[in-house]
């Protein structure tokens, strides 16, 4: 019996300590996630081309929205590949520490695409200044991931 008792004891130890290191792992995902995306948002807003911030401003939706995001594009490359899920999935899988992060990143991937969208315009005053919102977004989502 007292054996029995150790054992539940040990895999109840066992149980806790995997859990919170499956939680601290994916905020370290989500992390990593959010520091490539904003490095590529802070290239985009300092490009002069269309060409690069677009391809800087995909690199920053496929970290957001992940492989399986509706509007990743893999011919510009997974700059996260390897990272996690995409930012979404792993601030949401970080419990409330993500959640109070979400609403930001949400906001730097619609204003991302939409900077995409002018790039394909070839407008790159308004791409440029969508790379510049996109980058303070993830720095509020970065502030706001505790």
């Amino acid at each position: 019996m007292r054996v029995l008792g150790t054992l539940l004891i040990i895999t109840l130890a066992l149980i806790t300590w995997g859990s919170a290191a499956l939680g601290a792992d994916m905020s370290g995902q989500a992390k990593r996630e959010l520091q490539t995306a904003l490095v590529h948002a802070k290239n985009a807003a300092g490009s002069s081309t269309t060409a690069n911030i677009e391809l800087h401003l995909h690199h920053v939706v496929n970290c957001i929205e992940g492989k399986m995001g509706k509007n990743f594009f893999a011919g510009s490359g997974d700059v996260c590949e390897g990272m996690g899920n995409g930012l979404f999935a792993d601030l949401k899988a970080a419990g409330m520490a993500g959640a109070h992060a979400l609403p930001y990143a949400e906001v730097a991937n619609q204003v991302a695409l939409w900077g995409l969208a002018q790039g394909m315009a070839k407008n790159v005053a308004a791409a440029k200044a969508a790379a510049e919102l996109t980058t303070t977004a993830l720095q509020r989502t970065q502030a706001n991931f505790k």
